[in-house]
């Protein structure tokens, strides 16, 4: 049996029963606030892109089945990836997809675009160097390869998962490997999500369509992603379930809810003006459309199926007669009540941290609630940013003539070498971060769990007298 669980998907928790089959998942990415894509910043679309539990990328252009303990790999489409050759598609390891790191271990706690050109290096030297040789690849910050790295650094990401068999795995890699890997990208005919509706339908057949009126023309990630999951929940047999994995906090800006064409045009102040335009007798016709085919809310999705346990639950209740549904269901309200947490549960967490921050004010490890606020953009102005000898993310601060280090992984922020003042308030400021987030955009209530140990032992930490990671001083 293959070491696969939901929250694996995450990499936020590695640890989790063992699963019978691999799975695919279609990502729907937020818009993210730093797009250079004009088009995209325009419709809101997000991104799409396809995960592969079962299959891995043998270079970026290639694909293999993977070995034990690989984490699969997500395979997607851009419009100009400026690579030696002009390729549709480029595969990427998951872990490097979410956070720009091999191992799960090593996800940054902390995200920043210096961080992220960092990662973004650090990838294409291991793994571009066949395809990514001229200066125009090397060093076009608008290369599309770069995308392909620390995704959730800049955008909340769905994955709307389901099962697969080896032999669907083995099929799609000979199908993809035999295909002709040539990009002929277009916003309204073959754009991100009609790349992975290609993928998904390999798989299932008719399982992913468009929505050409909603989408005014376009395949958009939105409805893909709607019509899959509608699928998926037409096929109890293949257990689906949703992830979301959270952008991590940081200084990049908080991505955007994908919106379809109609949705946008609904929501958006920046279309008022081009509706006038074009006439007021428009609008009951997009919002009847929108009203009628184009409702979708992820969130909602995830609340519903929100891990295997559930996936089989809800499978149970098919067969169930009337003396087991109730038991079922009870059991089906526990396993979400545990995956997301209750309201009040979350409420305790925040009165634990106001507390746990009351203390750090007293002991002089943080002024106060708003330089907690900024604490990560003064990181980053005084920072720099760096990978150790196992290519680790650290950063170096200077403060009041001494050069401190602190490690920004879970594996590093308490290692002995990192400062403990400075691992305390990175973590002080990344939980009221997670705790402010509305209820759509929160992590999984396992995941925060982790997150708050992890904050706990910060604090130890810091009650006990050792040196606090200076490796120099300045004179």
């Amino acid at each position: 049996m293959r070491l696969r669980h939901t929250i694996l998907i995450s990499l936020l928790l590695l640890a989790g029963p063992l699963a019978a089959h691999a799975q695919i998942g279609l990502l729907l990415d937020a818009q993210a606030n730093v797009d250079r894509d004009f088009g995209a910043a325009i419709t809101g679309e997000g991104h799409s892109a396809v995960y592969l539990a079962r299959v891995c990328p043998s270079g970026p252009v290639q694909l293999r089945l993977c070995a034990p303990r690989e984490l699969g790999s997500v395979i997607q489409n851009y419009k100009d990836y400026k690579e030696d050759a002009p390729y549709e598609w480029n595969a990427v390891p998951l872990s490097v997809y979410l956070y720009g790191v091999d191992d799960p271990q090593q996800k940054p706690l902390f995200a920043s675009p210096e961080l992220r050109r960092i990662l973004q290096e650090q990838y294409r030297r291991r793994y571009l160097q066949d395809v990514c040789a001229s200066d125009k690849c090397i060093r076009d910050p608008a290369a599309n390869w770069r995308d392909s790295v620390a995704a959730a650094f800049v955008r909340e990401i769905y994955i709307f998962q389901v099962n697969t068999t080896e032999a669907q795995d083995e099929q799609f890699i000979r199908q993809f490997n035999a295909r002709a890997n040539v990009g002929h990208y277009s916003g309204f005919r073959n754009n991100c999500a009609d790349f992975a509706k290609l993928v998904v339908n390999t798989y299932f057949p008719h399982s992913a369509h468009r929505n050409v009126l909603n989408d005014l023309g376009m395949t958009g990630p939105k409805a893909i992603a709607r019509s899959f999951a509608h699928y998926a929940e037409r096929h109890p047999e293949l257990e689906f379930r949703v992830v979301r994995v959270e952008q991590v906090p940081g200084t990049y800006s908080r991505s955007s809810d994908s919106h379809e064409g109609t949705e946008q045009m609904l929501r958006a102040k920046k279309w008022l003006v081009p509706m006038a335009v074009l006439g007021y007798h428009a609008m009951p016709v997009l919002a009847a459309s929108y009203l009628l085919t184009g409702r979708f809310n992820p969130d909602h999705e995830l609340r519903a199926h929100p891990s295997g346990k559930t996936a089989a639950l809800n499978d149970e209740l098919l067969t169930a007669d009337e003396s087991q549904r109730q038991q079922i269901e009870t059991e089906l309200q526990a396993e979400r009540e545990r995956q997301l947490g209750t309201p009040e549960q979350w409420e305790r967490y925040r009165e634990r941290f106001d507390e746990v921050l009351r203390t750090a004010v007293a002991d002089g490890v943080i002024a106060d609630r708003r330089a907690l606020h900024n604490l990560f953009r003064e990181l980053e102005t005084r920072g720099r940013f760096y990978l150790d000898n196992d290519q680790q993310p650290w950063m170096e601060v200077e403060s009041g003539g001494q050069v401190r280090h602190v490690g920004l992984s879970a594996g590093t922020v308490l290692a002995p070498e990192s400062d403990r003042r400075l691992a305390l308030q990175l973590l002080l400021s990344r939980t009221e971060d997670l705790l402010s987030a509305k209820p759509k955009h929160r992590e999984l209530y396992p995941e925060f769990q982790t997150d708050w140990a992890l904050l706990q032992q910060a604090e130890q930490a810091m009650a006990t007298p050792a040196t606090h990671g200076i490796i120099a001083e300045r004179r």
